[in-house]
């Protein structure tokens, strides 16, 4: 798969095919090797060497990986992004519940606590809009980000789909030649046995075909990314924002001001339950593994 490709397999083909049915063709022949099976078993040889010169064992590695890039631009993030959007989803709903009553804020309806409930409610509610309306941004930038990436990711997969099946018409049954080779010539060891292979299936896989047309689609398909990475890279740098900031956050809106934080410890003997539902979701978001988007 170097520069001029589709020359390099033409005259990776002829040079193979050379030496193949120049033997063969000379099973008719009084210059017929007195050995034939070691005759055959030299040329599979040379056969093997002229690929391992040409670099053909990696064609099938380079097209497993093909096809596994292929695998993964069908699946796209789409699972992860739907799982991460779900957990910031339900922290909003959560928020905006308790911000609709802000007497549900204060846990426990006794003591200090209960004494200052509804002036303690107002202020913890004013302290959690703020992540509110954090949480809210995040949902719309989530939502962007799988509308940006789906476009992109499906075009990609459909490219890399027609791009891996033309170099496998053109190269495949070309790489798989020494083990065809080797098949075809196992157990022949007479000049009758020679003058009978079957050369038909040696042209067709030498045939070949365009490598450089579907490589270079490959090489092209990066530009289809550049929306979808640039989404997905603004996505996740606000969901770790919000991870690093939002636990805090939801903390500190419940402390109480000076001079009542001395209450603070009685107060969270008994911690509120939004507080406590809150740190829960947020853990459980961090859970959401970003590393394979």
């Amino acid at each position: 798969f170097g520069s001029s490709r589709s020359g390099r397999s033409a005259s990776l083909g002829a040079r193979l095919f050379h030496v193949v049915v120049v033997f063969v063709v000379s099973a008719d022949m009084a210059a017929m090797p007195q050995d034939p099976a070691a005759a055959l078993k030299e040329i599979a040889e040379e056969v093997q060497s002229k690929f391992d010169e040409a670099g053909m064992g990696k064609v099938e590695e380079f097209m497993d990986q093909m096809e596994g890039v292929m695998a993964k631009a069908k699946e796209g993030p789409g699972a992860l992004l739907s799982a991460a959007l779900e957990q910031v989803d339900a922290i909003q709903k959560k928020l905006q519940a308790g911000l609709s009553d802000p007497s549900s804020l204060v846990g426990g309806s006794g003591g200090a606590a209960g004494c200052i409930a509804g002036w303690y409610g107002g202020e913890v509610a004013k302290k959690l809009q703020g992540l509110s309306d954090e949480a809210s941004g995040l949902t719309e930038t989530m939502k962007e980000m799988a509308e940006n990436v789906q476009t992109p990711m499906q075009s990609l997969a459909e490219g890399l789909e027609k791009a891996v099946s033309q170099l496998q018409a053109s190269v495949q049954s070309l790489a798989k030649m020494p083990k065809l080779l080797q098949k075809e010539l196992e157990g022949k060891d007479s000049p009758d046995d020679v003058a009978k292979i079957n050369t038909e299936q040696f042209k067709e896989a030498l045939q070949g075909g365009d490598l450089d047309g579907p490589l270079a689609a490959i090489g092209g398909m990066k530009s289809l990314l550049s929306t979808a990475i640039a989404a997905l890279r603004r996505g996740v740098e606000t969901l770790e924002g919000f991870l690093q900031t939002a636990p805090g956050q939801v903390r500190s809106a419940f402390d109480l001001p000076a001079p009542l934080c001395a209450l603070q410890s009685a107060l969270m003997s008994q911690a509120p339950q939004l507080m406590t539902d809150l740190l829960g979701m947020l853990e459980k978001l961090q859970g959401v593994s970003l590393q394979p988007i």
